[in-house]
């Protein structure tokens, strides 16, 4: 959840960025489609994982070629009895909901996406760049961030499966 707020601050990332979704001419943008939320988990150093949307949980990435980025993730099922109880000062409202948009570009470097977070339901990203990186494998994404919450350092974990046009 830090990572959607995270991720979401870690997925695309760059200020005011109305740049091109890929920077590297004649390099296709791998994160261009929509993606389901497979799995979404933060550990804690010397800690077990934590799912705060769940077993199950549900979300959609979508990505556009033109740089546009809408990220929705929600626990599965909702409910006052599923309410999370993430320590992150970044929490959504309500907090088993997380949507956030705005335009993203992609670095293949990293690689890594910015997202310009112009709307959304969580406070401390709207105006902010959320940086997040990843790895494919195939029509997989595995997002990976480090956050500290509650005096300690947690390790986030976002797995999502892309889908076919």
């Amino acid at each position: 959840m830090a990572l959607l707020r995270q991720a979401l601050a870690l997925l695309p990332l760059l200020a005011g960025c109305n740049a091109s979704s890929s920077p590297v001419p004649g390099q296709p943008d791998p994160l261009v489609g929509a993606w389901e939320l497979v799995s979404y988990t933060d550990t804690p150093d010397g800690g077990a994982p934590v799912s705060y949307f769940g077993e199950r949980p549900i979300g959609l990435f979508v990505f556009t070629a033109g740089g546009h980025v809408s990220i929705s993730l929600m626990h599965n099922p909702p409910g006052k009895a599923d309410a999370s109880a993430d320590a992150d000062p970044d929490a959504c409202v309500p907090d088993w909901y997380c949507s956030y948009f705005g335009t993203y570009s992609y670095d293949p470097s990293g690689p890594s996406w910015t997202t310009h977070v112009t709307g959304g339901n969580i406070p401390n990203y709207l105006g902010t760049d959320q940086q997040r990186h990843f790895e494919m494998h195939g029509n997989e994404l595995t997002i990976s961030e480090t956050f500290t919450a509650e005096g300690r350092t947690w390790r986030g974990k976002r797995v999502l499966r892309k889908l076919r046009p």
